[in-house]
């Protein structure tokens, strides 16, 4: 059995912690990379349902309330971003 070095392990976890991305994961994951264009139709007035059937010319098949789920919930995360001072 060989002996643990404590540091090493210490020193690869960290670069693993640092580098780590949790996998994107449900019905919201697909609409992640598009995240910039989806807030820019919804601040147009773009109802999540006109959102949903646009995506659906794209192949992108989710329903309207998995986009209203996804816009509310990158609206929530938007106002909890901490103001940086100019």
């Amino acid at each position: 059995m060989n002996p643990i070095n404590i540091e090493e392990t210490k020193q690869q976890l960290g670069e693993f912690a640092k580098s780590y991305q949790r996998p994107l994961r449900g019905k919201t994951a697909i609409l992640s990379p598009l995240r910039d264009e989806l807030l820019e139709l919804d601040a147009k007035g773009a109802t999540s349902g006109e959102i949903a059937s646009a995506l659906s010319q794209f192949q992108i098949t989710v329903s309207k309330d998995t986009v209203a789920r996804f816009l509310r919930i990158e609206k929530q995360n938007e106002r909890k971003k901490p103001v940086t001072p100019p």
